[in-house]
Formats: structure tokens, sequence, C-alpha cells
């Protein structure tokens, strides 16, 4: 063995293992936003959960740690009012490009003009207005309007129509819509007040917050809030408790097709449809899944899974 190798030999001996993995300073602190996932009390899934984010939670990345799991660094991280923990590069994406995250946010240009007056004539507030009535969907910068036989338009602040869609569906909840010419796939979800976007097969993924929402010309706002709560009958709410202790709220709705609405942890509700299951039942929206059997359920979401059992 040469004098060189020795070195080499000599130099893996006695650096840490993880050398080759710690992150230059340089680089942080950064920001970032989270796909949802815990924060760990420290660098590794052997570590307890010390807290929880949501999908697009803002999150200020302070260091790495030269922890790799699957290909991706572990991360020391501050988030909501000022707690700091432990968050893993595969469930995040950060501002600037950096090895050991999985990819750069995806900026979308923030608004600074004011949004236009409300047409005369309608509403100042979205109550009573649910899927099956909405007409017109605001959101910080534009709106989405109705114009007759299924048609959609599209508009910026300004009122400048950019894009048009065609209306594929509609339920208590939401409208669909669909661009044929771009591919691209809409859902203006009432329930959780957000609008939700995809292209081609992908998965549907938020894209804005609603901030107002109206009837069509001629429809009457429906009594009991702003979208259509299903039938007490129909229904039946479950709590369960999750890996970690964490509790998991779950409406199952048997009118219609089926689907569930459910939180976790404290998340907003999210709404899933009725799929073919092989045993038990199925809800899926293509990101998030759940698999109930019994008094067993499982939560599947881009972060991971967590096995649930009904409480008593």
């Amino acid at each position: 063995m040469n004098r060189f190798s020795s070195c080499l030999l000599l130099a893996a001996i006695v650096l840490p293992a993880n050398f080759a993995f710690a992150s230059p300073d340089v680089d942080f602190p950064q920001n970032g936003a989270s796909y949802g996932g815990k924060v760990r009390s420290g660098p590794g899934m052997q570590y307890g959960q010390s807290g929880s984010l949501f999908q697009g939670d803002p999150i200020l990345i302070l260091s790495g740690t030269g922890v790799m799991m699957n290909g991706y660094e572990w991360f020391q991280i501050r988030y909501r009012n000022g707690q700091t923990g432990y968050h893993w590069g595969g469930l995040f994406c950060s501002e600037r490009p950096y090895p050991g995250i999985y990819e750069v946010c995806a900026g979308r240009p923030q608004v600074q003009n004011p949004v236009p007056q409300q047409p005369t004539g309608q509403p100042s507030t979205a109550s009573g207005v649910n899927g099956r009535n909405v007409g017109v969907v605001r959101h910080s910068g534009g709106s989405f309007t109705h114009v007759g036989n299924g048609q959609w338009q599209e508009a910026d602040v300004y009122g400048t129509v950019n894009f048009n869609f065609q209306e594929f569906g509609r339920d208590e909840w939401s409208v669909y819509l669909h661009d044929s010419s771009r591919n691209v796939t809409l859902q203006l979800d009432l329930y959780r007040r957000m609008i939700l976007y995809a292209q081609g097969d992908a998965p549907r993924s938020d894209l804005y917050a609603i901030t107002d929402a109206f009837p069509m010309r001629g429809q009457q706002p429906v009594s009991g809030g702003n979208v259509a709560q299903p039938v007490g009958g129909d229904t039946v709410t479950v709590q369960y408790t999750c890996t970690e202790g964490l509790p998991m709220t779950v409406t199952y709705v048997r009118s219609g097709n089926g689907y569930v609405t459910y939180t976790f942890d404290g998340s907003p509700p999210r709404r899933l449809e009725q799929v073919v299951s092989g045993s038990g039942a199925r809800y899926s929206d293509g990101s998030y899944t759940i698999h109930s059997k019994g008094p067993d359920l499982v939560h599947e979401a881009p972060y991971g899974s967590d096995t649930c059992r009904q409480n008593q």
C-alpha cells in the first residue's frame, strides 16, 4: 500500500462518518416550506415527535445535521411561534437548491394590488354558498366566474380574462373545471376554501386560498353556513388515536358515492372520495388515503403513513 492510500485510509478512520454530508454554514439559514409531517426532537426517526407541520407551512432552515435517510438529510428548523426541531429534507422545499433537500420551492408572485370591489348587488360574504350554487370565486390574485353553459373564466385583479375552463362536475363541496388547451384541472373547494390545481394526471395540490364566493345569478344562498352540510342520518363521526398519540377525527358520509372528511392532529379539514377497496373501506384524493376496517385505520400521506385505532 503506497503512502497516499495509507493517508486516505487513516482519514476515513479518524474523520466522523457524517463528515462528507455536513452542511456548510454559508447555505443557512434560508426559508422553506413543509409538505407536512412530523417535527422531531433529534435528527432521525428514533427521536420522539416534538411537533407537526401541515402542507404549505413556512419554515426557516437553520442548519444541516449530516444525518442522512433515504438520500435526504435531516435539518434543524424553526417553525410556528419560534419553535425549533428537526425535519427530514424529503418533506420540504427550500428557497435555494441544496443537496439533501427535496426541491426548490415553486414561488408564486405575491399580488400587492388591492382586490377589486365586489359587483353591485352581490352580498359581501360567502354565507350559504356551496358547490351546487357558486358562480363567483375570488382569491388574492383574481377570480373565477361562471359565464353560462358550464363555461368559467379566470381573471386577474384588473378583471382581464386570462384562461377559460369547462365545468365537468359539481357536488355539495366543490366545482371541478378543466382547461383542455393546457390539460389543467382545477377544483374550487368551498369546504376547505381552497383552489386546487393539477396538470395532466398529477395529483391536485393547493394553489390559492379562497377569499370570497358568491352564488350564480338567480341562485339563492342556502341556510346553515358556508357549505351544505350532510344530513345527520347519513353521517357518523369517529375519533381515532394514531401513531405517537396523534388524534384524528373522521366523518363518514354515506350519501351519494360516499366520502369522508377528516382532521389529523389539528390540520385543516380534508375531503376524500370513496374508491374501490378489496376489503374494508378506502377513500382517496390521489395524495392522501384513508383505509378503514373495523376499529383500525391507516392514514397515508405524501410524508408517510400512520396507523390509527378507534377510541373506546
